[in-house]
């Protein structure tokens, strides 16, 4: 099953690669941009009213999911959060309201450390690591930089504790998106992109991307892997770039088993911990928990309508902390969606929709997979995928190594599959129903499938897809917090997705008269 998942490794997103992959397709990418702006204008309207819930009501749902510290995939937590979902389906009517499981080896930390002269180190676990018992493991801290092949060598860590940074790319999105025009669509209304405009990517760990399964499969860039090849004990990456500072990253989540221990630690412990390492200290690095056989859940409805065919919304549950926003928010609005349109009655749904509130985001986006693997005729008859993912998120900067909110939302990407009908869709729906901070761009712009939870349903089957993601600073962190949401964007945002999906039913109904 190992080569089936949705691999991190798929992902291009360094600057270089970015700038580079924009480059080679901006003239087709223009074409195609201005096209469909211009279809935009002249696409079919959906005139049943369809009442869209509110923010402070959307907000609720996300309050409610967030009552548990984390849904890491498999856990007692999650599997709260499926049955909650699941009853909330039920709540507004949809049919045949399903929770298919899917088997995983579920990986659980109980306890870390990392002991330097006498000195415990602020750390947190790099999930799906090797446990070590309580004795932990011993050795001399070496510390090689970012783990480049020819420092590897040099130090000798067979038997040592490796010391590395893990840096994160810093892509110029406002000269992207501003200068080079790389996008279908702005929507930024308040212009809050300038061309200076740059942030991290911090679910982008440029030397451990994830997804491979031994040293052999990895790259040679890959600390991790190429640390335990040459026989270290164990391994401490600092997240050099991690704005705030925080240890708690979560990451790689491909849901690999890996059997060296590892430990994340923050930027400015790690400054201290380089110098222990060129002192020649030792340290000892705990891990304990247990990895076991067990299950979660994808969760799913259907609100049929007068066509077999069918419209897919979806997003995930699992998160490794509270995540308001990964996925609190995403799921909230699959929820504001299936509110609205089951007060629509069914002759008046010219397209059934199906909502899935899937697992395994935080394993290698399994469960999409697995969805789209084991339900083919509702992929067969999918005429597009909708996936909503971190909408409302709150924008923060690093002010005195904390998070501090700037007042605007964090800046999101609308991938949509580079067909003309599609990009028009996406285009209608953010100029009627403008959206902040939002770029359309092409599904493909980093790797072949979106760099988003759309992947694993991609992996399978062919679907137009729009696939709406926000991208804070704070994901993988346990600073995801329900302070993190901006409550009163999101009624506006299911206004636009209800666009999106009045949109398709209007094609529908066009095509049916034609």
């Amino acid at each position: 099953m190992e080569d089936e998942k949705i691999w991190e490794t798929d992902v291009r997103t360094s600057p270089a690669a970015v700038v580079g992959r924009t480059l080679g397709r901006l003239p087709g990418l223009w074409s195609l941009g201005r096209k469909a702006r211009r279809l935009a204008t002249g696409l079919p309207d959906f005139r049943e009213k369809v009442e869209v819930p509110r923010s402070d009501e959307i907000f609720s749902w996300i309050e409610a999911l967030c009552e548990t510290p984390h849904r890491r995939p498999g856990t007692a937590e999650a599997h709260r959060a499926e049955r909650w979902v699941a009853d909330r389906f039920r709540e507004f009517g949809l049919e045949n309201v399903s929770m298919d499981p899917v088997p995983i080896t579920v990986w659980s930390a109980d306890t870390w450390s990392l002991e330097v002269g006498g000195i415990s180190f602020p750390s947190f676990y790099v999930p799906s690591t090797g446990f070590t018992g309580t004795e932990g493991v011993s050795g001399e801290l070496v510390y090689v930089g970012t783990g480049r092949p020819d420092a590897m060598e040099r130090a000798a860590v067979a038997g040592k504790i490796v010391v590395a940074d893990v840096p994160f790319p810093r892509v110029p999105i406002g000269f992207v998106m501003r200068a080079l025009r790389s996008r279908y669509y702005l929507s930024d209304p308040d212009r809050s992109i300038s061309i200076l405009s740059s942030r991290y990517l911090n679910f982008v760990r440029q030397n451990f991307i994830g997804g491979a399964v031994d040293a052999d499969a990895a790259p040679e860039s890959d600390v991790y892997w190429q640390a335990q090849r040459l026989g270290a004990s164990g391994v401490c990456l600092i997240l050099k770039d991690q704005p705030a500072g925080t240890n708690s990253h979560y990451g790689p989540y491909d849901g690999i088993m890996k059997p060296m221990p590892g430990l994340w630690i923050g930027k400015r412990e790690g400054k201290e911990l380089i110098r222990y390492a060129h002192a020649g200290a030792g340290g000892r690095l705990t891990l304990e928990g247990k990895a076991e056989p067990g299950v979660m859940h994808n969760v799913w409805g259907l609100l049929p309508g007068r066509s077999d065919e069918v419209i897919m919304i979806t997003s995930h549950h699992d998160s490794p902390f509270k995540g308001a926003v990964e996925d609190g928010a995403g799921m909230a609005q699959v929820l504001a969606q299936a509110r609205a349109w089951s007060a629509v009655p069914r002759e008046k749904r010219p397209m059934s929709i199906a909502f899935v509130i899937n697992s395994g985001h935080f394993y290698g986006c399994e469960g999409g997979l697995a969805f789209a693997r084991e339900h083919p005729d509702l992929m067969d008859r999918a005429r597009l995928l909708i996936t909503l993912e971190h909408l409302g998120a709150k924008e923060v900067r690093e002010a005195d190594g904390e998070y501090v909110e700037t007042g605007g939302l964090a800046f999101s990407v609308m991938f949509a599959t580079p067909d003309l009908k599609t990009v028009a869709l996406a285009v209608k729906a953010l100029t009627s129903e403008p959206a902040r901070v939002t770029a359309l761009v092409p599904a493909d712009l980093f790797t072949r499938l979106p760099v988003s939870d759309a992947a694993g349903f991609l992996k399978e089957a062919e679907i137009p897809v729009i696939s709406w993601i926000g991208c804070p600073y704070y994901l993988l962190d346990e600073h995801d917090t329900i302070d993190k949401i901006q409550v009163d964007e999101l009624g506006p945002i299911a206004r636009t997705v209800t666009d999106l999906v009045k949109g398709r039913m209007a094609l529908w109904l066009c095509d049916c008269v034609a």
